[in-house]
């Protein structure tokens, strides 16, 4: 998304590519407030929704690839406002659309996933965890 962002930015900043600022620039500009909101408003309530659907009494190797498919739908929900906001901004030349891809960015890094969060979200046991903070040990499986 940063990258798809760079180059968006280098091509309107050295002028290879003409921006309009006519009405369609404010519709698109509307609507990517409505698609900032929803789509972090579908992250957090998908993420939640889907993390209550984990069964707690799987083992950790059945819950993390569960886990991980949570984290997919979570991220793709994010990352959607930052793209179109590239877009936009591709095609209006507001360089105040371009701290929506760098906040997201930072939202990213914030809700990293790591051995805290994974323990907490999934609820896990104590000898879950300690599996968890083992670099050594198997904790996903796939089912084929």
């Amino acid at each position: 998304m940063l990258m798809f962002t760079a180059v968006v930015f280098a091509l309107i900043y050295f002028g290879k590519m003409a921006t309009s600022q006519d009405d369609s620039a404010q519709l698109f500009t509307y609507t990517l407030v409505a698609v900032v909101i929803t789509g972090f408003s579908a992250a957090h309530f998908l993420y939640n929704f889907q993390l209550s659907r984990v069964d707690r009494s799987l083992s950790l190797q059945k819950k993390m690839p569960r886990y991980l498919g949570i984290l997919l739908v979570r991220s793709a929900c994010l990352e959607l406002p930052g793209l179109f906001a590239t877009i936009v901004f591709f095609m209006t030349g507001n360089f105040y659309l371009l701290l929506i891809p760098i906040f997201i960015a930072l939202v990213f890094y914030l809700l990293r996933p790591t051995p805290a969060t994974i323990a907490e979200d999934l609820n896990l046991t104590t000898e879950e965890r300690r599996l968890l903070e083992n670099p050594d040990a198997v904790i996903a499986e796939t089912e084929k």
